[in-house]
């Protein structure tokens, strides 16, 4: 069932107010009653930003007055350049997880067979080396790098959001998540392959769609040959579509494989030979070779799913790419004014905290939409950022606030293209 406007201003109520002084105190950032509560600190950071991404101490000295405390830029900056605020503000964000948040969802005929399509990706931070200890960077061998990773997992249907945190450091495969519900597809990328994944996603009746990465092999007449050596013996044609068994597991799954135009494959090619360029004695000729084949292996049976079908179902995983773009793009997510560690962690959590935010308003606003705009209702949103702040403890105006913006999210949509389609003209075109 759908969440309602009156549903979600409880839960920024309990979220914003209740939560966050409860929490304050528990993570040790409230000591002692003071003007500056855990609510109205977590509230200016929140508002603040999201009025302004960029936004100064000054700026957010602003934002605190709307949520009802004066107070200077030096004293904002002392309490956000500490661990106290930065624990306190993961805490926040971790308890926002907790509240189950679901759109209205326009589906595509293509999409209704399945009940739910979740899309599973990360994106990475860079964060001051000194945070090494807490947050370890990928390739980090001295422990001079520090990062962030953001693991994520979205319904492309209901829009239903979940974070996890993670060093940089710690590889995708590890964290991903099986805990899907049955009949519903899963999408990730070439770093999640894992045969005993895709197993316990068999044992739960999930479905799922992946492309082959470049190292997979097939058991063949009792070995295993490398996917690019066997698409050029036995392959005179450009499009495969057939049961094999991957790796010296010998699992049994699907195979679609379609060849590209030389272009695409040049392109590849240069791509490839570019993400190599630090070690290219592990660049091996066949990684360069599977460049002219999309190949895709899933448990989806031909009926259920044609090769064509599957390419443009494909393509959806990069919705989730176009999310985290949202949120560097919007949200400033990673790019500070300030040079202290603390300070960053804190402004990171907390825009963390505000894509959570505004992720539901995007999914009461414009979610059942195919063709809505999250860039454009992102803006939409910033413009009514003080205006929340300003009536988020008075329940009665918060609802009436909302019933008076989201609807006006409906507005913002892409716009159609001939030349370079948008994935909902696409599944259109495809699912008649």
């Amino acid at each position: 069932m759908s969440t309602t406007i009156a549903n979600i201003s409880h839960y920024l109520q309990e979220l914003l107010i209740r939560d966050a002084d409860r929490l304050g105190r528990e993570s040790g950032f409230i000591q002692r009653q003071r003007k500056l509560s855990g609510a109205s600190f977590v509230q200016s950071l929140v508002f603040g930003w999201q009025a302004n991404p960029q936004a100064s101490l000054e700026e957010l000295c602003q934002s605190a007055a709307v949520c009802g405390v004066n107070i200077s830029p030096q004293g904002l900056q002392e309490r956000l350049n500490s661990p106290q605020a930065a624990q306190f503000l993961q805490r926040m964000l971790e308890q926002s997880l907790t509240y189950l948040v679901v759109g209205h969802s326009g589906q595509m005929p293509c999409l209704r067979q399945f009940k739910g399509v979740y899309l599973q990706d990360s994106t990475t931070l860079a964060l001051p080396t000194s945070l090494a200890t807490l947050w370890r960077g990928k390739g980090n061998q001295t422990g001079k790098k520090a990062g962030l990773k953001v693991q994520t997992v979205f319904d492309y249907q209901g829009g239903h959001l979940h974070l996890s945190l993670a060093s940089a450091a710690a590889h995708d495969c590890p964290l991903q998540t099986v805990d899907l519900p049955a009949g519903s597809l899963r999408l990730a990328d070439v770093g999640y392959f894992k045969v005993q994944v895709f197993e316990r996603l068999n044992q739960r009746g999930v479905w799922w769609l992946t492309r082959l990465p470049a190292r997979a092999g097939l058991w063949v007449q009792n070995r295993v040959v490398h996917i690019a050596t066997w698409l050029a013996q036995t392959c005179p044609t450009d499009e495969v579509d057939m049961r094999v068994e991957l790796t010296a597991q010998r699992f049994r799954c699907r195979l679609i494989a379609r060849r590209v135009p030389a272009e695409i494959a040049a392109q590849r090619r240069e791509q490839v030979r570019d993400a190599a360029k630090d070690r290219p004695h592990q660049l091996r000729p066949e990684t360069l070779a599977l460049c002219d084949w999309t190949v895709m292996v899933t448990n989806l049976a031909p009926e259920q799913l044609s090769p064509a079908e599957a390419l443009i179902l494909l393509r959806l995983r990069w919705q989730i790419e176009l999310l985290f773009k949202l949120w560097k793009q919007t949200f400033s997510l990673d790019d500070w004014r300030t040079e202290n560690p603390w300070q960053i962690l804190s402004e990171v959590f907390a825009k963390l905290l505000l894509a959570v935010l505004q992720h539901w308003f995007l999914l009461l606003g414009c979610w059942g939409e195919l063709d809505r705009s999250l860039v454009k209702a992102s803006l939409v949103l910033r413009k009514h950022a003080f205006h929340l702040a300003s009536v988020l403890t008075h329940l009665p105006s918060l609802i009436l606030a909302l019933q008076t913006i989201l609807p006006a999210l409906t507005r913002c949509a892409v716009q159609k293209r001939k030349a370079r389609p948008a994935t909902f003209q696409l599944l259109a075109r495809a699912f008649p």
